[in-house]
């Protein structure tokens, strides 16, 4: 196997895993290529930290993705400015709170803190989506300008639920309000029976780089009373996140 031919196989496999954290079988599948040329590439990826095992077998992105989301500000990376809030969260709202970071047209879950409950939630961390798909991505691209929306919007949006939003004039709208109120929900659109809410979290430069966000089963998140306050908590804490980041908002500017 040659040099480049080996780095594209590798490449492949981190992005399978980046899409859905899998076990050696599925992933080797997923990127045709037989169960040892896999196994092989993985242990390289996880002897670098690209990659992480679980004592279950099931490979998830690492440090050296999580790495990604770090600032231009020395000392100080995205996952460290949003633990203690995303611990804040989930002890107040009772549901997982997530740290999602931007990789070209999705958004990659890093960091998930799971609320104090018997029954912990599903772990998203490692997990990828496409910006149209989820709160996280329309937060995002709401601190985009327009021909870069226009320009993501006439590529491929494949839809993953029944609720899934493909028409690009929908987007437009829904983005336009994330760019209004700076936060939003979204429900089933991209896994059914599941509700989210997400802000937008800036670097120094005001650069979208990820977002904060939680989750939970729609039939019970968020309560009918409290949508609008879980709303403005996790913008208020996204901001946290991006002023402890260096970002200051322009005076008269939404953010």
């Amino acid at each position: 196997m040659s040099t480049v031919q080996s780095v594209e196989r590798a490449i492949a496999l981190l992005e399978a895993t980046a899409r859905q954290p899998g076990r050696l079988v599925d992933l080797a599948a997923r990127v045709d290529l037989p169960t040892s040329t896999a196994a092989r590439l993985l242990d390289t990826l996880e002897g670098t930290n690209a990659l992480r095992r679980a004592a279950d077998g099931t490979y998830r992105i690492g440090p050296l993705v999580r790495g990604m989301g770090t600032t231009t500000d020395p000392g100080i990376d995205v996952v460290t400015a949003a633990e203690p809030h995303l611990n804040d969260l989930a002890a107040e709202l009772d549901e997982a709170a997530c740290l999602s970071i931007v990789v070209d047209h999705d958004t990659i879950t890093i960091r998930q803190v799971d609320a104090p409950k018997p029954v912990q939630a599903e772990d998203w961390t490692g997990t990828r989506v496409p910006l149209h798909a989820g709160s996280t991505g329309f937060v995002v691209m709401a601190t985009w300008p327009d021909d870069r929306i226009n320009a993501f919007l006439a590529g491929d949006l494949p839809p993953f639920t029944d609720n899934t939003v493909t028409d690009p004039t929908e987007l437009r709208e829904r983005i336009r309000q994330a760019r209004t109120e700076r936060v939003i929900w979204t429900h089933a659109e991209y896994v059914v029976g599941l509700s989210s809410c997400a802000a937008a979290i800036l670097d120094s430069r005001g650069h979208a780089i990820g977002a904060l966000y939680t989750y939970g089963p729609s039939y019970r998140f968020p309560p009918a009373e409290r949508a609008d306050a879980i709303a403005e908590l996790i913008l208020a804490r996204a901001d946290r996140v991006s002023a402890d980041l260096g970002h200051r908002p322009t005076p008269g500017a939404a953010t």
